[in-house]
């Protein structure tokens, strides 16, 4: 009877991205894992079509007009009021003059009159002092 081959192991299997983003290497370590990245790529075997067309497809990262990443944002909802938010941007006539282009543009809208508002009522019309991304906890409280 032939043996099985060797199972292969992922080089992320160890990977946590939290701590990979709170623990960043510095430069040179970050080169070191990066040759360990590919000679480890380089060394295993290709992968079968049916491994192919089962992984992901890695997601473009959202650029602006001069070529740099644009920070992207996130929020939480139960799935009926994410639901309600899609359809009323969906079931807006793209004739309609408020019609956003995209699902982006309706949501960074509905973000930007929301602060607005709230830069009138709470700080006499100027911008609040800026919070890095980091600094604002994150998930349902």
């Amino acid at each position: 009877m032939a043996q099985r081959p060797e199972r292969r192991k992922s080089t992320l299997g160890a990977a946590h991205p939290i701590e990979h983003q709170n623990n960043q290497a510095p430069v040179g370590e970050k080169q070191e894992a990066a040759e360990r990245l590919t000679t480890t790529t380089d060394q295993a075997p290709s992968p079968s079509r049916a491994e192919e067309s089962a992984a992901p497809a890695a997601a473009p990262k959202a650029t602006n007009k001069a070529g740099k990443a644009q920070p992207k944002g996130a929020f939480y909802a139960d799935e009926d009021v994410l639901e309600r938010i899609r359809a009323a941007w969906f079931h807006t006539p793209t004739t309609a003059a408020e019609r956003e282009a995209s699902f982006s543009d309706f949501l960074r809208e509905a973000a930007l009159e929301r602060m607005q508002r709230r830069e009138k009522t709470y700080n006499e019309g100027n911008p609040f002092p800026t919070v890095p991304s980091g600094k604002i906890a994150r998930g349902r409280r």
